[in-house]
């Protein structure tokens, strides 16, 4: 603990940490990554996630959109490996994802919390994650997704609750402030209904020509497609993101940033 505490006085002390670093618009994405891995692995952390959960928009009756529910989105620096073992074997039961999509303050995971799952635990602790903490990320389009941090330690829980409340009032507004760059640099990168493309091409093209107000007739004849043809892409998408009618669908996709 003492040691941590003198990195983390150290890292105050640099200006990087505090504004030059974070504010650097021109670095890509994997250059804005490694930095938060550098910043973390300084702090002790064994690895890092920075996650996407997509919220309940797509309609479960439809399928073959891709997943649903709780579909999670990871970067940063958990071995593949692990992400595939935990999805298969833990995921299932673990009670964080009843948790996790509603938090509004970092979530520890020790004995007293809502999530904590002693099953899960000892998943972690067999590969040398004693703690854990998830931040939630503030976001325009949080209605339909969730953006969080998961940051993973070796130090015990007990240990770990301590050591958190003294480096989170700084730690964490860094977090938003690399969130917010990483929105900059590339929303395609973690816009979770981009990136699953639950509208087929045409489909994706008759709703933005919708949305741009042309009727389904002009629509259909500049895509060689019947009408038919058009009203059942419409529906469709309507049906997939629970639209009322097209003014609503257009507004939702919109806001999600697919038109």
């Amino acid at each position: 603990m003492k040691d941590m505490e003198g990195v983390l006085l150290q890292l105050k002390q640099q200006q990087f940490s505090q504004e030059t670093s974070v504010l650097a618009l021109e670095c890509n994405w994997e250059h804005l990554l490694q930095e938060i891995q550098d910043l973390l692995s300084q702090l002790g952390f064994v690895s890092y996630s920075y996650s996407v959960i997509k919220r309940g928009l797509l309609n479960t009756s439809v399928e073959s959109d891709g997943q649903r529910g709780k579909d999670v989105d990871i970067q940063g620096t958990l071995p593949a490996s692990l992400v595939d073992t935990y999805n298969r074997d833990i995921s299932h039961n673990d009670p964080l994802w009843d948790v996790l999509p509603s938090i509004t303050s970092p979530l520890l995971i020790n004995s007293s919390s809502t999530a904590y799952s002693p099953f899960s635990e000892k998943f972690w602790k067999r590969h040398g994650i004693s703690s854990r903490v998830y931040i939630p990320m503030p976001g325009r389009n949080s209605t339909y997704w969730f953006h969080y941090f998961g940051l993973y330690h070796e130090m015990p829980a007990d240990e770990f609750t301590v050591y958190f409340s003294k480096i989170s009032e700084w730690l964490v507004p860094i977090l938003i402030r690399y969130h917010e760059v990483l929105q900059v640099v590339s929303e395609a990168e973690q816009n979770p209904y981009l990136k699953k493309q639950p509208l087929s091409p045409t489909c994706l093209q008759v709703m933005k020509m919708t949305a741009q107000g042309m009727p389904v007739k002009s629509i259909a004849d500049e895509l060689a497609l019947t009408e038919e043809g058009i009203t059942y892409h419409i529906t469709r998408a309507k049906r997939i993101f629970g639209a009322r009618n097209k003014t609503q669908l257009v507004g939702m996709m919109y806001e999600i940033g697919l038109l």
